[in-house]
């Protein structure tokens, strides 16, 4: 807040629906989106002044990234800000899942001492790591799993790592069966898209070994959650670990809410001192950035075609040197 109101006039919007939106944006130059609101060309019709939206976190599913460059409206985000917050906090279900955490407190709560000797966990050193979507997150993971629990890395992803990634790491890129065949973990790390909508379903979750812990912290949408419950059931998965919900927030009777198998947290794997700060610093930095007529460190869309947009609209340009 300090870095934008030096640099602006800053206005907090009092509701994140359409008619709050439409009545509160109309002569705005910059927006930033924490985690509420959906931004689509209505919106940005209403927004005849808009330059740029500014993604407070990775995700950016809920902006229309196609109609914001039609409109000639610079989208930028904070990628690698939450990294290390996302990645701790996918290893505490990894190991809590092995360690059985969840059911181990239900039974010290419950006076029953003696279940220390009824329920064994598992080590996580040298299992094998599945990831699926092989970004920032995903790499980062990646490398913490081989160097610091000594576990074999395959990942799967649309587009091959560089070499000196997967060395690092001594990650294995695979095809999505052949990761589901062979992991003992399970991590989801991909953007939410036509592509990757319940992409763990029914199908895939039929395929992983017997005793596969899966962590989803990436979009709910990408697990399909009554699926995973049946997985569960039947004893095909270990347990399962999720930050996000298909549904936020998830209702009460939510098949996966309650069970000793499963780790829950409330969208809050990026909820730490250090991720918060890296976002807000990062997304009032490159928000400034535009407005002031540079570009941006982390742009969504490509600046040059939201440049050549916005000539064609007539509309001032954005930037100091391009075209």
């Amino acid at each position: 807040m300090r870095l934008l109101n030096e640099a602006a006039e800053v206005r907090t919007v009092s509701a994140t629906d359409l008619v709050a939106l439409e009545k509160e944006i109309q002569d705005v130059d910059g927006l930033i989106l924490r985690t509420a609101g959906k931004i689509d060309g209505s919106v940005l019709d209403w927004a005849k002044r808009l330059k740029v939206v500014g993604r407070h976190g990775v995700g950016f599913d809920h902006i229309d990234i196609p109609a914001a460059t039609q409109h000639g409206v610079q989208v930028v985000y904070t990628p690698g800000a939450n990294t290390e917050s996302v990645c701790e906090h996918v290893f505490a279900m990894m190991i809590g899942l092995s360690k059985h955490f969840p059911k181990m407190m239900r039974e010290l709560i419950a006076g029953n001492y003696h279940a220390r000797t009824s329920m064994r966990g598992r080590e996580i050193a040298g299992k094998t790591l599945g990831i699926v979507g092989f970004g920032r997150i995903g790499r980062k993971l990646a490398e913490i799993a081989h160097l610091g629990f000594g576990m074999k890395v395959i990942y799967h992803d649309v587009v091959p790592a560089p070499e000196d990634v997967e060395l690092r790491a001594a990650a294995r890129r695979v095809e999505f069966d052949e990761l589901l065949r062979t992991a003992d973990y399970i991590s989801m790390h991909v953007p939410l898209d036509a592509t990757t909508r319940r992409m763990m379903n029914r199908q895939a979750l039929a395929q992983v070994q017997t005793g596969c812990i899966l962590i989803n912290t990436s979009r709910g949408p990408v697990v399909d959650e009554e699926a995973v419950a049946d997985a569960l059931d039947a004893g095909l998965l270990w347990g399962y670990g999720g930050d996000v919900f298909d549904v936020e927030p998830p209702p009460l009777d939510h098949p996966l809410i309650c069970r000793p198998d499963v780790m829950l947290t409330p969208h809050s794997a990026a909820q730490t001192e250090e991720g918060l700060k890296n976002m807000a610093t990062g997304v009032a930095r490159d928000v400034l950035a535009v407005l002031s007529g540079h570009t941006p460190e982390f742009p969504v869309n490509d600046p040059l075609e939201v440049e050549r947009v916005r000539k064609e609209l007539g509309l001032e340009p954005l930037y100091r040197s391009m075209l």
